[in-house]
């Protein structure tokens, strides 16, 4: 894996680390409806969808290398 690579890798997990924590917290302290569950998977979607796109134009081709 190149440095490059690396670099990618590591921040795609710290912002999936940070994303889990932010959910965590969130169903410990504030989900108290169905229509909250609905808007972290909903959330969650949004973000992986941001985080494929960033990756896929900078040309991240990790599971490739």
């Amino acid at each position: 894996m190149t440095l490059k690579s690396a670099i990618y890798f590591f921040i795609f997990i710290f912002i999936l680390v940070g994303v889990y924590g932010i959910t965590a917290w969130t169903s410990l302290n504030q989900l108290d409806s169905p229509l909250s569950y609905a808007v972290t998977a909903f959330l969650w979607g949004i973000t992986l969808a941001i985080l494929y796109l960033a990756f896929d134009k900078a040309g991240w081709d990790w599971w490739e290398s």
